[in-house]
């Protein structure tokens, strides 16, 4: 989601926010967009009047850094809610796991099904070059799987937020190594 332009206005308690988007790496743009954004676990996100409620089994999400920094984070939790956290370089290689609290998986769970990851597109990229790449892997209802690859890391406020909660989940884990 890299924008040429943008304005917005609140109406109704809701932010109206009007964009014109950079589409690919060549340069093209979007007609005039507009979105409802609602501000919701700690940051403005697309909103969504009517989130579906899916049963998560695992999720997997992947960094991997530009051309320049060769690093690789994996986050793989599971619907018991445990977490194995995998940092990769050209150095070293360390794993960690633990479990997460109730209160961060449900909350992570929550924000994965109110951004509606079932609809969102299968890849994103931004308008420039040497960026890094975000693939996010969540296997769901009787073992459907959707895949988003999302070059730059921009895809849609939402899955910004996403990716932001999942790397912040290091933060409040126990390593158990």
């Amino acid at each position: 989601m890299y924008e040429q332009c943008a304005f917005s206005a609140v109406k109704n308690n809701k932010i109206e926010y009007y964009s014109v988007k950079v589409l690919d790496r060549y340069g093209s743009l979007s007609k005039l967009i507009k979105e409802n954004l609602i501000y919701k676990n700690g940051d403005f996100i697309e909103e969504n009047p009517n989130p579906k409620r899916h049963n998560i089994l695992e999720i997997e999400f992947i960094t991997r850094g530009s051309h320049w920094d060769r690093s690789t984070t994996k986050i793989e939790i599971i619907s018991n809610r445990d977490i194995t956290w995998t940092l990769d370089d050209d150095e070293y290689r360390k794993v960690y796991s633990s479990q997460l609290s109730k209160e961060k998986f449900k909350e992570i769970i929550d924000l994965l099904n109110y951004i509606d990851f079932e609809n969102l597109a299968d890849d994103y990229s931004v308008g420039y070059s040497d960026a890094g790449t975000t693939t996010l892997k969540v296997t769901y209802d009787n073992l459907k799987v959707k895949t988003i690859n999302d070059y730059g890391g921009m895809g849609t406020r939402g899955l910004r937020k996403l990716h932001d909660s999942l790397l912040d989940l290091k933060k409040t884990l126990n390593n158990n190594n």
